[in-house]
């Protein structure tokens, strides 16, 4: 011990430099991931500057989430710190993922806890992202509130959460994007291909009630008569509202419905 002329620490003095405890010090040299260079004449452990830099490697490695025993191999040589940090990134990103779905699915849950509270129409508006979503809600209501349909409609979306407002109004800008593609590369109104968009259509606007090719038929002729909706298909493609119109009266045709005098039904 009189040779020694480096600077010596105590356990004490170790666990208060790096904020752990005595026992965590301990609890590593019964590991053998960490042994005192020194030991005083009373044996009390005495560790040096290279000690505590392995002590601050392991802390390092800790805060990855690196098992001790993987820790052990690395600082003794016995395995590859690019192999073991390679598998431990891999292994929190793993974790990361874990953490995110089930962060998604609280998130999930606490809107579905907050949306006990009925949506606003000018919140659904904001969701949707229709800022004229409140004038059409009072248009449909004096035009359909008598009927089964609105009825249904408002059973339907009573308890919608801000995602289920979300996922309708992307299936319905799903399907009208792809009629735009369609008019946009020359497809024909009565072919098969904007039958099977006419149904996927059909499928979208059915989320709000059971809309039958009677029903598509009639809500159809307001995507031109109705210049807000004419408005709002041709900003997507030129020519898409009339387009629309001719595909749902022939799919109408098709599937046996007088166009001449429709019914809703």
């Amino acid at each position: 011990m009189d040779d020694i002329d480096e600077v010596l620490y105590t356990v004490g003095e170790v666990a208060a430099l790096f904020r752990i405890t005595v026992r965590t010090l301990h609890h590593w040299e019964a590991q053998g991931l960490l042994s005192p260079t020194w030991r005083s004449w009373s044996n009390y452990r005495l560790y040096t500057e290279e000690d505590c830099a392995r002590v601050q490697k392991i802390l390092i490695y800790r805060a990855t989430g690196m098992k001790l025993t993987d820790i052990k191999q690395l600082l003794d040589g016995a395995a590859s710190d690019i192999e073991h940090l390679q598998r431990q990134r891999e292994s929190l990103l793993a974790q990361r993922d874990n953490l995110s779905e089930m962060l998604a699915a609280i998130d999930t849950l606490m809107e579905d806890a907050m949306n006990k509270r009925k949506l606003t129409v000018e919140e659904i508006g904001e969701i949707v992202g229709d800022g004229n979503f409140a004038a059409y809600q009072q248009e449909a209501e004096e035009a359909y509130g008598s009927s089964g349909d609105w009825a249904m409609y408002q059973q339907r979306t009573a308890d919608w959460s801000k995602q289920n407002w979300s996922d309708a109004q992307a299936a319905v800008a799903e399907v009208e994007k792809e009629l735009a593609q369609a008019v946009a590369g020359g497809v024909a109104a009565d072919s098969e291909e904007a039958q099977g968009l006419v149904e996927k259509h059909r499928a979208a606007l059915s989320a709000f009630f059971p809309v039958t090719p009677a029903k598509h038929f009639l809500i159809s002729r307001g995507y031109v008569a109705d210049e807000r909706f004419r408005a709002h298909y041709e900003a997507q493609q030129e020519g898409l509202a009339q387009w629309v119109a001719d595909a749902i009266e022939h799919a109408a045709k098709v599937q046996g419905v007088d166009t001449a005098n429709p019914e809703w039904k």
